[in-house]
């Protein structure tokens, strides 16, 4: 049978609803979960029934196209186009937490002596590690980000945060060298984009 009720949740009040939705947490959704925490609050509970009996849950909800909508009784065209919205903005923002969500994500320097050119340099970041200045690393599916950090110590410094998009990176060296009186073998790589200018980072 087919549905033809509409919805009658306010669009605005809608959207909103739809985009502050964890799309993490509605991935563990059952059917039930679904019909009361997705389709009630959008107000097309009327297709509760078919969503129940076709066993959509949250992670099938998120696959859904518009063709399985009217598969599943949406007759109305204006009901399909009102839910392939609502869904889409979901799906959304899904995709953009994904590609927010860091892939790796680290501090240096760090405690090893391959990031230290000497004896005295490395004994100083052990002994006054407060005096030394750090740097948070974030790589996502979007870029490299990092931020310099105030050294411990210094209450007037400024913190400076860096994006490179990976749509602006052109090339990639990795560098080796000697560190730590040559006992060690640190890398360098160097990240060249045309986001503002060529920029060096360091991994070791």
């Amino acid at each position: 049978m087919a549905v033809t009720t509409q919805p009658r949740a306010g669009r605005k009040e809608t959207e909103t609803f739809v985009k502050e939705l964890d799309p993490q947490i509605v991935l563990d959704w059952t059917e039930r979960d679904v019909v009361d925490n997705y389709l009630k609050p959008i107000g097309m509970e009327f297709m509760a029934k078919p969503f129940m009996e076709n066993h959509i849950t949250g992670a099938v909800l998120l696959a859904l196209r518009e063709e399985h909508i009217k598969e599943l009784g949406c007759a109305v065209l204006g009901d399909r186009i009102l839910f392939m919205e609502y869904l889409g903005l979901l799906k959304k923002h899904k995709k953009d937490l994904d590609r927010s969500k860091a892939l790796w994500s680290g501090q240096t320097p760090v405690n090893s002596c391959a990031y230290h050119e000497n004896c005295g340099k490395y004994l100083f970041f052990l002994i006054c590690g407060c005096c030394v200045r750090r740097v948070d690393w974030r790589i996502t599916g979007q870029g490299i980000r990092w931020r310099k950090l105030r050294a411990g110590i210094d209450c007037c410094g400024e913190e400076e945060t860096q994006f490179i998009d990976y749509r602006f990176v052109k090339d990639l060296e990795l560098r080796q060298q000697p560190r730590f009186c040559c006992c060690c073998i640190g890398k360098e790589l160097l990240i060249y984009a045309d986001d503002k200018d060529s920029v060096s980072t360091r991994q070791a």
